[in-house]
């Protein structure tokens, strides 16, 4: 019995091993175990795009280029929950030393610390650290997690010989390997330009979030952070890697919203909207009063659905007028799994309405340009108001 009891355990231990094999090389090489984060931490997230020597042929990595990926995160232990705030890369700024430029030009011309210094010019919030992502890190990171499921709302096909980059995505919720995930992240070539890629990174992380959380994903876990460390830049201290590790473990709530603006030259940001979910979500404000029904009344509501849900549209439409809100009909090529209400910040008013429809409700970017509540309805729906999470 002894030896089936040692045996077991031995079979644990190594097991055990095997898992945290890949974590070996970056706890050695950053010296640290998690830890608690004590104090809520700004991170810039910048996706840099490559560069390239000759025609067709790149130039090695050195995390200089574009930034055409441009997220400000904060980490915050007290509400437990990670904000991510995208900032398009066609936002005009005004970059010191340089002039009026948009704003993913700050990495090329000064390196992280100017598009640290330009996007806290941009928003208010004094940012702690970088964190520089090349798009090899896509690739290799959603291999070693075995892909990610990901909810395609259209066709998408382009190629760019230079870039290596063949996109040829048909639409529907489908497991997406590196490459595919990073053509996903990357593709622009629609009406909404950047906005609508921005909207599809947000709807990336909802999905690499649920990814990560299953007990594959779990499994997997220390594999693509092994994958991925080399393809990354940072200046987190290793006190601060060690917080944001044992902060993950936690499972925070994930909010994510888009700079607020409107087409113009470029994306231009409206200032003063930003400043309210800079205050809301970036700042120690407390908690806002819950939102009631009556303040709805007057807000202007989005219904996004698919063509084989246009009955429920209708019906949704008609139940959110009664509730005093303008509502705006938007057919769209392909369905969610589940229908949602979303919103670009506005926590409390998407909670209140989806409290009074029966439909779950988060904050994210993915939200519709112009509405202050998004409806989703989606390929499971039969009636308003029936469906699950």
């Amino acid at each position: 019995m002894r030896r089936v009891v040692l045996f077991l355990v031995l079979l644990i231990l190594a097991a055990a091993a095997w898992w945290a094999y890949p974590l070996l090389q970056p706890l050695l090489r950053y010296g640290t175990l998690p830890r608690n984060l004590d104090r809520p931490l700004n991170v810039l997230v910048l996706g840099v795009a490559p560069e390239y020597k000759y025609y067709h042929q790149r130039a090695p990595e050195n995390f200089r280029g574009l930034s055409d990926v441009n997220l400000l995160v904060r980490f915050d232990p007290t509400a437990k929950r990670i904000v991510v705030l995208s900032i398009p890369r066609d936002v005009y700024v005004q970059i010191p030393g340089y002039g009026w430029y948009i704003i993913n030009h700050a990495n090329k011309f000064g390196g992280p610390e100017l598009a640290k210094q330009v996007v806290s010019g941009l928003t208010g919030v004094e940012i702690d650290a970088y964190l520089a992502v090349s798009v090899e890190a896509i690739r290799n990171g959603v291999d070693a997690l075995g892909g990610v499921t990901v909810c395609v709302e259209k066709p998408m096909r382009y190629k760019d010989t230079a870039a290596k980059l063949d996109i040829d995505l048909e639409p529907g919720c489908q497991l997406l390997n590196g490459a595919q995930a990073e053509g996903y992240l990357r593709f622009r070539h629609d009406a909404l330009g950047d906005i609508g890629r921005v909207q599809r990174q947000q709807n990336f992380f909802h999905a690499l979030k649920q990814q990560i959380l299953t007990p594959s994903g779990l499994l997997r876990l220390p594999q693509a952070i092994a994958a991925v460390e080399q393809n990354i830049r940072t200046d987190l201290t290793r006190t601060q890697i060690a917080s944001l590790m044992g902060f993950a473990i936690q499972q925070p709530q994930l909010v994510s919203f888009l700079a607020p603006g409107r087409f113009g030259q470029g994306w231009e940001v409206d200032r003063a909207e930003l400043q309210k979910l800079i205050q809301r979500y970036f700042a120690d404000a407390p908690e806002p009063a819950q939102a009631t029904l009556e303040d709805l009344r007057g807000r202007e509501a989005a219904v996004l659905y698919a063509a084989p849900q246009e009955s429920v549209a209708i019906a949704m439409r008609d139940k959110l007028r009664a509730l005093g809100l303008r509502v705006l009909l938007r057919e769209i090529e392909t369905a969610p799994p589940h229908s949602e209400v979303l919103t670009n910040g506005e926590a409390g008013l998407a909670q209140a309405l989806g409290e009074a429809i029966g439909l779950p409700a988060r904050v994210s970017g993915e939200a519709a340009l112009y509405a202050d509540l998004t409806v989703r309805i989606g390929a499971d729906s039969a009636n308003p108001g029936e469906q699950g999470p």
